[in-house]
């Protein structure tokens, strides 16, 4: 709530006169007591599993392609493979694996909410010729 636009649902729990039984400070403009500054208020387990790289392929037999094709192919592989394909966690930001902001090795392990690394689905095929 540094800024007073682009804000969680959070803030609809924060601080004012009438709610004060709330861990989520004052909405003000500007942060004058430092409220967003790092501190323990915004630990929480970062503990994940993730499925990394996967490929899986099937090369089919030389003699039945050589058969089929008329002895013009000679190898053929079907395979897909993926990258960050699933994440296990029960972060709540973007990605668990924080990477450090304006690559400072002091602010490793803080997230400042950047993009998450991407998924890819890979789908092909190697064809080999005689």
């Amino acid at each position: 709530m540094l800024r007073l636009f682009n804000s969680t649902t959070d803030v609809l729990d924060a601080w004012t006169p009438q709610n004060t039984d709330t861990d989520v400070p004052r909405a003000v403009s500007g942060d004058p007591n430092q409220n967003t500054r790092t501190s323990d208020r915004f630990i929480e387990d970062g503990s994940y599993l993730r499925v990394k790289n996967v490929s899986v392929g099937y090369t089919f037999s030389n003699e039945k392609l050589k058969q089929i094709s008329g002895n013009v192919v000679s190898r053929v592989r079907v395979y897909v493979s993926s990258q960050n394909l699933l994440t296990f966690t029960k972060y709540s930001g973007y990605d668990p694996e924080v990477a450090s902001r304006f690559n400072n090795l002091l602010n490793n392990g803080i997230d400042y909410g950047q993009y998450p690394q991407a998924r890819t689905i890979l789908l092909g095929v190697n064809l080999g010729f005689n």
